[in-house]
């Protein structure tokens, strides 16, 4: 598990592109992550899985046909494209009321923040 913190260096013009550049970041950190691990030992099978509550990232990874706000996204940004595409990494959905992750981005409700922060925990 990793976790970061950073501001994008492109602005996003919507919810989808921003989550797109942060899938994008996430697998780059993912694959170091499992060249380091296979440099010490410690093989990692792929593909590795990355969790997303956007679908609109996800189907941008897919492919951009279709998506006229996609035309002018970054072409650096398209590398979690060829990661999917050659089997490297796979996407998955979370649906929003199990992202336990929205403890640490957003404002919850005092019963959705109890219940992510014991899934946290393995509660």
């Amino acid at each position: 598990m990793s976790w970061s913190c950073k501001l994008q260096a492109t602005v996003a013009l919507s919810t989808a592109e921003a989550e797109y550049v942060a899938i994008t970041r996430a697998a780059q950190q993912a694959l170091w992550m499992h060249s380091f691990l296979g440099e010490i030992r410690l093989d990692q099978t792929l593909p590795t899985t990355l969790y997303c509550d956007n679908t609109s990232a996800i189907a941008l990874t897919l492919s951009t046909k279709g998506h006229q706000r996609a035309k002018h996204i970054d072409i650096r940004h398209h590398y979690i494209r060829e990661r999917v595409s050659d089997g490297q990494i796979t996407l998955q959905h979370v649906p929003l009321v199990d992202n336990i992750m929205d403890v640490f981005t957003k404002a919850l409700t005092k019963a959705l923040h109890i219940n992510n922060v014991k899934g946290l925990y393995g509660f």
